[in-house]
């Protein structure tokens, strides 16, 4: 094992297993074309798994599963690191997450600031990135989480107790990003709750 392929290995020790990460997260070790030689390596030697175009992982193994797929969460976690983009959950997600809603998406969509894109984990699993219809500049995830998910739900399905949990859950922060983004949000209905949210 060469020198660098030791300190990326190393680096992945430290993150642990589960852990899904791309060549960028090791530029600062060693120049990009040697990383690549590096990650070959690892994956030919059993180490970690390469399972999408420059997505590698450092697999959990269940003793009657065998090895476990990485998290949606680690997915778009590396995918955001390696290109700078934001990756956040689509309305239904976000809906969910917030406690909104009790519907769980069958397929994982996200919203990406960057260039929309399929990536095929398995031909069941398939991550799926969109171009994000609110304002890109938007950057607290909270306050993009909370106008995702009233947003897909609907005018004719939010109600003002959905908005009131909403704007509990939001921090400060989430509240001055909305208030300085209500100019560029084009649906009007949005737009107003937006402004409630804020109050």
């Amino acid at each position: 094992m060469t020198a660098v392929t030791q300190k990326i290995m190393n680096r992945i020790h430290r993150h642990g297993r589960g852990w899904t990460f791309t060549p960028k997260d090791f530029l600062d070790l060693a120049p990009r074309n040697n990383v690549g030689v590096a990650l070959h390596a690892l994956v030919k030697g059993g180490k970690i798994r390469r399972f999408a175009r420059g997505i590698y992982d450092y697999p959990q193994s269940h003793p009657k599963l065998g090895l476990l797929s990485p998290s949606q969460d680690q997915l778009t976690d590396a995918i955001a690191r390696a290109t700078g983009d934001r990756i956040w959950p689509t309305g239904a997600s976000a809906a969910n997450a917030l406690g909104l809603t009790t519907q769980v998406p069958a397929h994982p969509w996200f919203i990406t600031t960057g260039n929309p894109k399929t990536i095929r984990i398995t031909d069941k699993y398939v991550i799926k990135l969109q171009k994000a219809t609110l304002p890109k500049t938007l950057t607290h995830y909270g306050a993009y989480l909370a106008l995702q998910a009233l947003d897909n739900i609907g005018p004719d399905y939010v109600d003002q107790k959905m908005i009131d949990k909403c704007a509990k859950i939001l921090k400060p922060a989430d509240k001055k990003d909305i208030h300085a983004n209500l100019r560029y949000i084009r649906n009007p209905w949005l737009a107003d709750v937006a402004r409630q949210l804020t109050m």
